[in-house]
């Protein structure tokens, strides 16, 4: 059986590695792109700063958890890399576009490369799978109803959010993409 504090080292530091690289990407694509057209507010700007608080959870582990088998510690772990990974790909896909804030830019286009081809908010997928991942390495009762009941709903809000301005400033183009790439979830419209 692996370790609780390995496990919560893995998920804390594969999280961590996310946040570093959507910092220095953000850094460094605002110098290469026009400046902001439209920008969101509100809850789904705001829970961008509150994304380290579900990590303090997993590392402070506190209520109860549930020991999980080894197979289904192993499958979370899986998906906790594989969910950060997948974000990270989506990324490098979105090249200049990717930031932090909920903003379109000037020269901002529809991208439907890489990870965009199977999502439209392919950063968004990868961090629910490295959510639900995390539930299942951890076991953890905390995490899993904050999980549940905060961060994948202020993922699909932030979706949302960028869905509106996305359509807004990019009109029938991004309305056709949307037509043929699910939101989240691959195959589900």
């Amino acid at each position: 059986m692996i370790p609780a504090a390995v496990v919560s080292g893995v998920v804390v530091a594969s999280f961590a590695l996310f946040m570093l690289a959507a910092q220095v990407t953000r850094v460094r694509n605002v110098a290469r792109r026009g400046g902001s057209r439209r920008r969101a507010g509100g809850p789904a700007h705001a829970a961008a700063y509150f994304s380290w608080l579900p990590y303090l959870v997993v590392w402070v582990r506190p209520g109860p958890s549930l020991a999980m088998p080894a197979a289904v510690v192993w499958l979370g772990l899986g998906l906790v890399i594989g969910g950060v990974a997948f974000a990270l790909w989506a990324m490098a896909a979105l090249g200049r576009h990717y930031d932090l804030a909920l903003e379109v830019h000037g020269g901002h286009e529809v991208v439907r490369r890489g990870p965009y081809g199977v999502v439209r908010h392919p950063i968004y997928t990868g961090l629910a799978l490295h959510s639900v991942g995390a539930i299942l390495a951890t076991g953890n009762a905390v995490f899993a109803l904050g999980t549940l009941l905060v961060t994948l709903p202020v993922l699909v809000l932030r979706a949302r959010t960028e869905e509106a301005l996305l359509r807004a400033e990019l009109g029938e183009e991004y309305a056709s993409y949307a037509r043929e790439v699910p939101m989240l979830v691959p195959g589900i419209r």
